[in-house]
Order: structure tokens, then C-alpha cells, then sequence
């Protein structure tokens, strides 16, 4: 007797009618011949769907010309920024006119009252040795005033109104690219020392006299009995800078070479600079703050002998060498104590005691 051979078969997942003679392996339902075409004509549409969306996402990334909304919030910031930039130069402007202004109109009040004088003492011829003599000396002086009329100098200020941006990466902490940096930073820094070919003795004691261009400084007949005192006209506020120095004249070894906050005037003595001075009393010892460094080794001075003071900005430290005997004396300075720029200060404690600033 034969066996019948009957199999269970599934029916269509569209019509539910007859059996399913086709399984799809991709969704596994089964389809008659009519619904497995369909099925198949419906893969081929979703097929040309995701074509078309491939070809018009390939179209997007490669489109150029596109803008990100982020790029016009960093040129609005570009354009304040350097609004503010210009309005501070602006004002500085004005301040250092005025300033100028101020000065000149000072020493043109000066001038007059001399002017009168001299006229009146040349009428009236009464003038002696000693008139003349102080009228040299004015016209000196008010040279002198001339040359160096403004003193001023130009303060960083670290407070801004300039904020930096940057451009961050939302799902990570660290930058996609390197900050934009605020116009005008400097992040330039000397890696060795540059040579001062500007630096020339400027304000000081009315008893130091300049000569050569204002690189020699000579300590003349003291009106009072004290120290002798000049400044040198840069300022230091960056970078590592070496101003080079010879003896011209040795009447005793104390040379004093050192540094203090630009906006220092002239005092009644190298101590009266307060914390504001650091350096060395060339042939004897330090001073730090206005404050002598006991134990410090002396160094006879000799005439023609020859110095280099280094100002290291970016470490905070001045180094004197001195070039006959190969000594290296070094001192940090507190910035908070002796703020930037720094400038040159020389003393000279002896009549004829003369040193030169050497390009």
C-alpha cells in the first residue's frame, strides 16, 4: 500500500490563501508566486529610496561653499574685538598728546621765566661768575628736560576687555583646534639674550653728568652729600635682555648696577628706592628690595673693567657678570614688590666715578 507523502505548508503572509511556496531569508515570511513578485518589486523601491539618499547626502558633503552658524558669531566677535582694540589706541593716543602737550607747555613756562631773567640781568648788566654758571646749569638741565620730556610708558593691562575663544568639540573634552588668539598677544618668547642697542642713561641726579650721546654717565662736584643717581630710558617688560657696561673712570669700587619698576623718579638715595630696587653694589654687596645682602664676596673694580646685567623678564631674575673675573652674581625679583616694565638704574658714589653703556 502506498504512502501518501503530504507536508505541512505555511500560507501566504498577504493572502492567507494557498501555501507559501517562497520564504523570504531577509523578513522569513512566506509569500505565494503573486506576493513574492511584490514583495521582491517592493525591496527593489526601498532599494532606489536609499540610492537617492546616498547620492543627495555624497552632494551635501562635498558641496562647497557652505557656512556653519558658529563661523559668523566668530566674525562678529573679530569685528568687536578689534572695535575695542582701536578705541583703547585711540585713547592712548589722546592721553600721550596730552601728556605731550602738558610737558612742552611746562617747560615753555620754565623757558619764559629764564628768558626774563636773562634779559633783565643783561639790561641791567647785573650778573656775576656764579649768574652765569646757573644759568648754564638751567640751560642744561631744561635740555636735558627736553630730551627726556615725557615720562611715560605703556602698561599691559592683563584685565582685558578682550576675551579669547575657542573652538570646542562637544562630545569631547579636549580642543579640535588651537585657540584664536586675541589680536595683538604676543607669544613670542626670547630664548636668548638680545643685546639693549637702545638703552642710553636718561632722568637722574642733577650732580650726574651725560656725555657721548647720553652712554656715558660721570659723577660731578655733589651739591649734596649723598649717592648719585641715574636711570636708563627703556623699559622691560618680556623676553631676556643684556645691556653691556664699562668703567671709564675709577675713583673708588662702588658702582651700583641694578633694576626698578619704571615709574620710579628720582630718590634721595639708592636706599630710598625701597623694595622697588634690586642689584649689586658692584665692589662690595647685593641689595634686594632696598635691603644689603650680608655675605655677599667682594670684587675690587678696576678701571676699563668691563660688566654685562642681564634682565631675564620671563623668569624673573637679573644676572650681573663681570667679564675680568668671570663672576655670575644672580637675584629673583618679586614682580609683586618690583612690577613690570623694569628699567636701568645706576649709581655712582665718588666724584669722577664714570661708567658707559657699550652698543
Amino acid at each position: 500500500m502506498a504512502t501518501a507523502n503530504t507536508t505541512l505548508k505555511k500560507p501566504c503572509s498577504k493572502c492567507d490563501k494557498g501555501g507559501g511556496i517562497f520564504t523570504c531569508d531577509g523578513c522569513h515570511q512566506s509569500f505565494c508566486r503573486k506576493h513574492s513578485e511584490e514583495h521582491r518589486q517592493e525591496l527593489a523601491i526601498q532599494m532606489d529610496s536609499i540610492g537617492q539618499e546616498h547620492d543627495i547626502l555624497q552632494r551635501d558633503i562635498n558641496r562647497e561653499g557652505d557656512t556653519h552658524p558658529l563661523l559668523s558669531r566668530i566674525d562678529v566677535w573679530e569685528r568687536e574685538s578689534i572695535n575695542k582694540i582701536q578705541q583703547a589706541a585711540n585713547q592712548a593716543r589722546a592721553d600721550l598728546n596730552q601728556l605731550i602737550k602738558q610737558t612742552k607747555q611746562e617747560l615753555k613756562t620754565t623757558m619764559g621765566r629764564l628768558t626774563n631773567e636773562l634779559q633783565f640781568s643783561r639790561e641791567s648788566e647785573d650778573y656775576t661768575e656764579l649768574d652765569l654758571k646757573k644759568w648754564i646749569d638751567q640751560l642744561n638741565e631744561l635740555r636735558q628736560d627736553l630730551k627726556q620730556s615725557i615720562n611715560a610708558y605703556l602698561e599691559d593691562d592683563q584685565r582685558s576687555v578682550i576675551h579669547l575663544i575657542k573652538v570646542k568639540n562637544s562630545q569631547q573634552s579636549r580642543s579640535v583646534t588651537q585657540p584664536i588668539r586675541m589680536f595683538g598677544q604676543n607669544s613670542h618668547i626670547n630664548q636668548n639674550s638680545t643685546p639693549v642697542n637702545s638703552e642710553r642713561f636718561g632722568k637722574g641726579d642733577e650732580q650726574i653728568k651725560l656725555s657721548e650721546n647720553d652712554l656715558v654717565a660721570t659723577y660731578s662736584e655733589p651739591k649734596l652729600s649723598r649717592f648719585g643717581i641715574i636711570f636708563g630710558v627703556s623699559q622691560y617688560s618680556a623676553g631676556r635682555h643684556s645691556i653691556h657696561f664699562q668703567i671709564e673712570n675709577r675713583v673708588n669700587d662702588n658702582f651700583f648696577i641694578g633694576i626698578v619698576t619704571f615709574s620710579q623718579t628720582v630718590p634721595s638715595s639708592i636706599f630710598s628706592l625701597a623694595s622697588t630696587v634690586n642689584g649689586w653694589w658692584i665692589g662690595d654687596y647685593a641689595v634686594v628690595f632696598g635691603v644689603v645682602q650680608a655675605g655677599s664676596n667682594a670684587t675690587e673694580i678696576l678701571k676699563g673693567d668691563e660688566l654685562t646685567l642681564t634682565l631675564d623678564c620671563d623668569k624673573r631674575q637679573i644676572y650681573l657678570n663681570h667679564h675680568r673675573t668671570k663672576r655670575t652674581s644672580q637675584l629673583s625679583i618679586d614682580i609683586q614688590k618690583c612690577p613690570f616694565p623694569w628699567k636701568l638704574v645706576v649709581g655712582l658714589s665718588c666724584v669722577r666715578n664714570s661708567i658707559r653703556i657699550i652698543h
